[in-house]
């Protein structure tokens, strides 16, 4: 066991210590935003297999976010991208009634703090994308392991590795909130509300992610779609559920909550639980997949850059 323990570690050391060097070459090579479109070209067109010309304007939805990420500078991006301080904007928006409980906010989680946390909850840092550390019994995980994971997170500057440049201006946090659990599931299930200047669009229902998981669409009239979006363009597992999904209850409410809590921006994904019936708030997301994520019929990348009427982000003339 101690030999399995030290293998786990080793990892964590090893992943870390990558994603450090990885960090450090993204600040020397891609500093100026030129320097960055010509790292993005390259991704877009190997990763989606088209290109992007960032001095058109662009069509598709991951076209858009790419120009969101270098050149929209709105405020409130990084506010609401900190899983910390989002909390304020959503109770002046909608209530803290929809807020998660939290449990605990440090700098540096220490054995001492995990001692005092309840037996289970969900641990991750304030200022990136994952991973998460889901812990439904403290007891039967390495609490070392998940300890040093997240605090190695803290020191890492997600907003250089996916130039997504808000999330380098958050403060970096451990939270920890109360884990959710529906009723015979074992999965919790996602509701993605896709939000165009404050109407809602489309639902993205994600369920089953640590067995087969499943992706599906649906209008707000509960109408089950023929895509899949924003999934792996390399390898993409993802696919639809067989079965329709039950409307959820109070799907109204989250529609209007959604709504809501969009309205300050041209486009943001805003992330719903649904616990029998309890509506929780999960996260604000601006750049879904980092724009990476392919849709399935491909048609739909231009719906939803269709929708998205995203405001002139730049003059064209500071970049040449």
């Amino acid at each position: 066991m101690k030999e399995k323990i030290r293998k786990i570690l080793k990892k964590l050391k090893l992943e870390y210590f990558r994603m450090k060097l990885k960090e450090k070459i993204f600040e020397y090579k891609y500093f100026k935003n030129k320097e960055k479109e010509k790292y993005i070209k390259k991704k877009f067109k190997d990763n989606l297999g088209y290109e992007i010309d960032f001095n058109r304007n662009p069509e598709t939805f991951n076209q858009k976010i790419q120009f969101r990420k270098l050149y929209d500078n709105n405020p409130l991006y990084s506010i609401c991208a900190d899983k910390y301080r989002v909390r304020e904007y959503v109770k002046e928006k909608i209530g803290e009634e929809y807020l998660i409980p939290l449990y605990l906010v440090t700098d540096k989680l220490t054995e001492e703090q995990w001692e005092k946390l309840p037996n289970s909850f969900v641990a991750k840092a304030n200022h990136n994308s994952g991973p998460v550390q889901i812990v439904k019994d403290k007891n039967k995980v390495n609490k070392k392991e998940i300890i040093k994971e997240l605090n190695n997170q803290l020191k890492i500057d997600y907003g250089v590795l996916s130039m997504e440049k808000y999330y380098s201006d958050v403060p970096r946090k451990i939270i920890v909130e109360k884990f959710l659990k529906n009723k015979g599931e074992k999965d919790l299930k996602d509701y993605k509300f896709f939000c165009f200047n404050g109407e809602v669009k489309y639902c993205q229902v994600i369920k089953n992610r640590t067995t087969e998981e499943t992706i599906d669409f649906y209008d707000m009239n509960w109408q089950k779609q023929n895509f899949i979006g924003l999934v792996n363009p390399i390898n993409p597992k993802e696919k639809n559920s067989e079965l329709e999904e039950k409307i959820p209850q109070n799907f109204d409410e989250m529609k209007r909550i959604a709504s809501r809590l969009s309205q300050n921006f041209d486009f943001v994904r805003v992330d719903l639980y649904n616990i029998d019936g309890e509506i929780y708030f999960g996260e604000l997301t601006f750049c879904p997949a980092s724009g990476f994520g392919t849709f399935i019929p491909e048609e739909w990348n231009y719906k939803f850059g269709e929708l998205w009427k995203q405001k002139e982000l730049r003059n064209k003339n500071e970049i040449k």
